[in-house]
């Protein structure tokens, strides 16, 4: 995989020497020997799920019990909270869960709602703790800021009675709702990662490519606004097509105009899109990135593909099986 891909990073010795630390790390870090718990908030693309998976990598390094838990993966309050106990190795085994999903949707006890089904959950993820050590969790993301309401705030007192502490990175967008109370006093620090400045920007750079021109450089570090993600998306086609900077501006500055007239869900794909070079409608990350269905992101890649702002091919899958795989092209035919 190229090294100007937007991919996050990896918690490995590989990954390691490409990564670039940023000035809200040690801050982190601190924060968890602290046993703080930590709300990380930050635009899509700004690094979380990297500085998190970093974050892993120090503390495995120190013995420091830490798992990681990609709440995106959950769909409700509820289903996370399952999350949790199976990444701490607690989950019950197949037949269990059959069983107990069987008792929950035909055998109702009486007043059982969503809010009793928790604390029933909560209460056996303090059993099945015991005498363990304080294990720090890095949550990256959360089902929805609804279902994430829903557990710092209304389960609050029940969530600090785990022996847990929690580090919990989000996208801009969930802030307001994760800070009103009483989910704002869960938190003990706000951690919000600000854009790149462009010394850090320049020493990202570095770490992926050779840079001989610093100030050849200074056009795609301000298109960027501080995005990491963004300055490699421009980086890498900077490189790989061979074409002068202005050039790479001026065709990215059309594809935006031309994307905005179909809306913003063409906006917000194509960026991604950019982002990660490739990618097929069934992309589960790309899914949970957006928060639409695949329904929706065939949708959506069609139109994007009828101006010529994408194109297509069909490529086989893990599975074996062909899926059609969409790529950004440099034009666009629309007005």
């Amino acid at each position: 995989m190229s090294e100007l891909s937007g991919r996050p990073l990896r918690d490995t010795r590989v990954d390691r020497k490409l990564y670039s630390p940023r000035r809200e790390h040690d801050l982190l870090r601190k924060s968890a020997d602290q046993g703080l718990n930590v709300l990380v908030v930050g635009e899509r693309g700004s690094g979380k799920t990297t500085l998190l998976r970093q974050l892993a990598f120090d503390l495995r390094q120190d013995d420091v019990p830490a798992v990681s838990i990609d709440g995106k993966l959950a769909t409700s309050a509820y289903s996370f909270l399952e999350l949790v106990r199976y990444q701490l190795g607690e989950a019950p085994n197949l037949v269990q869960a059959v069983r107990d999903r069987y008792t929950r949707a035909f055998q109702p006890r009486p007043n059982l709602g969503e809010a009793t089904m928790l604390l029933e959950l909560i209460e056996s993820l303090r059993d099945s703790s015991g005498s363990q050590p304080r294990t720090l969790l890095l949550v990256d993301g959360v089902p929805s800021a609804e279902a994430a309401h829903m557990l710092f705030g209304r389960l609050r007192d029940e969530l600090w009675q785990l022996p847990f502490s929690w580090i919990v990175a989000v996208d801009e967008r969930d802030r307001a709702t994760l800070l009103q109370p009483p989910a704002d006093a869960f938190f003990d620090r706000l951690i919000e990662l600000a854009p790149f400045d462009e010394h850090e920007q320049l020493r990202l750079l570095r770490k992926r490519v050779s840079v001989r021109d610093a100030n050849a450089l200074k056009p795609l570090i301000e298109t960027s606004a501080g995005n990491p993600r963004r300055l490699l998306a421009l980086a890498r086609d900077a490189r790989e097509g061979g074409t002068a900077v202005e050039d790479i501006l001026e065709a990215q500055a059309e594809r935006e105009r031309a994307a905005s007239q179909l809306g913003r869900p063409a906006s917000m794909l194509l960026a991604e899109l950019e982002a990660r070079g490739a990618a097929s409608a069934s992309d589960q990350a790309l899914l949970r990135s957006l928060g639409w269905t695949r329904t929706r992101a065939v949708q959506v890649f069609s139109e994007l593909e009828q101006v010529g702002l994408v194109s297509s091919d069909t490529e086989k899958g893990a599975s074996g099986r062909p899926r059609k795989v969409y790529r950004p092209q440099a034009g666009a035919s629309a007005a």
